[in-house]
C-alpha cells in the first residue's frame, strides 16, 4: 500500500483550464482560441471551453490518477475536489467513480461542497497524519506555520501540504509573501504543478529536502529554534 497526494483537480470547471493553462486537455479548436487571445492580450473571459476539453479534463485527471494510484492504495486529496453549485454532487460522485482507488481523503477546500461527504473515506477541515516517518500537516491553504514544524529536519521531516494557489508559489517564488520561503518546508501538490499528476511520498521528501537543510541552517544563523515565529535563544524569548 502506497500513500499519494494530490489537490485542486477542479473536474467540471471549464474556466480553470484559462486560469491555470491547461491546454494539454483542450481541444485543438479551444486551444487554438485560446493561444489567439493570450498572445494578443485578449479577454479571456470571452472564451468559454466547449464540453468535449471539460470532459477531457475530467477523463484525463483521473486517467493520471489511475495511472499510479493502485486500488489498495491511499489518495489524499487536498481540496476542490469539482467546481460549480449546479449538480455539484452528482458531478463529485461521477469524478469519484472515476477513481479505482478505494481510500481516497478529502481536506475540505473552498469550492467543496459537505453534502458529497460520503463519497470520500473521511474528510478534514486540517489534519496532521505521519506517513512513512514524515510528519505532515494537510490543509487547502497555505500555513506560514503549523503543529512541530520547528522540530522539523531532514532526518526527521515535520511539513506542510497545501492546494489552493495552483502552484503559484512553485512557479514564481519571487510572488510568495512568505519570508524567507526557501525554508518554508511546504509544497504544493496540486495537479497544475505536477504535470497533472499525483505526488508520492518520495517525490514529496526529496522536493522539500533542500528546504528543510534550509531550514536548519535558518535556525543555525539565526540561533532561533522557531525561526518562522521569532522563537528561540535570544533573551526573552521561550522555546516552545
Amino acid at each position: 500500500m502506497a500513500t499519494f497526494f494530490c489537490s485542486d483537480p477542479h473536474a467540471f470547471h471549464g474556466n480553470i483550464m484559462k486560469h491555470c493553462r491547461r491546454v494539454v486537455f483542450m481541444t485543438p479548436a479551444d486551444r487554438d482560441a485560446f493561444l489567439a487571445l493570450e498572445s494578443t492580450g485578449g479577454d479571456l473571459r470571452s472564451l468559454r471551453m466547449s464540453e468535449e476539453s471539460i470532459h477531457n479534463m475530467n477523463e484525463g485527471l483521473a486517467a493520471n490518477i489511475n495511472a499510479r494510484v493502485g486500488p489498495d492504495d491511499v489518495l489524499w486529496c487536498l481540496g476542490d475536489w469539482v467546481f460549480g453549485s449546479r449538480d455539484c454532487v452528482r458531478n463529485a460522485r461521477w469524478f469519484r467513480d472515476r477513481i479505482q482507488c478505494r481510500t481516497v481523503f478529502l481536506v475540505w477546500g473552498n469550492h467543496d461542497d459537505r453534502r458529497y461527504r460520503d463519497l470520500f473515506s473521511a474528510a478534514y477541515d486540517q489534519v496532521e497524519i505521519d506517513v512513512e516517518g514524515i510528519q505532515m500537516t494537510l490543509n487547502h491553504y497555505p500555513l506560514l506555520t503549523w503543529n512541530g514544524q520547528h522540530h522539523g529536519s531532514v532526518e526527521s521531516p515535520n511539513v506542510h501540504l497545501y492546494g489552493h494557489v495552483h502552484a503559484l508559489y512553485e512557479r514564481q517564488p519571487e510572488l510568495c509573501p512568505i519570508r524567507d520561503a526557501s525554508a518554508w518546508a511546504a509544497l504544493d501538490v496540486g495537479f497544475d504543478g505536477h504535470d497533472y499528476q499525483v505526488w508520492s511520498v518520495d517525490e514529496v521528501r526529496e522536493r522539500l529536502r533542500p528546504r528543510l537543510e534550509a531550514f536548519q541552517e535558518l535556525k543555525r544563523r539565526r540561533q532561533l529554534s522557531d525561526p518562522f515565529r521569532g522563537r528561540g535563544r535570544h533573551a526573552g524569548s521561550v522555546p516552545v
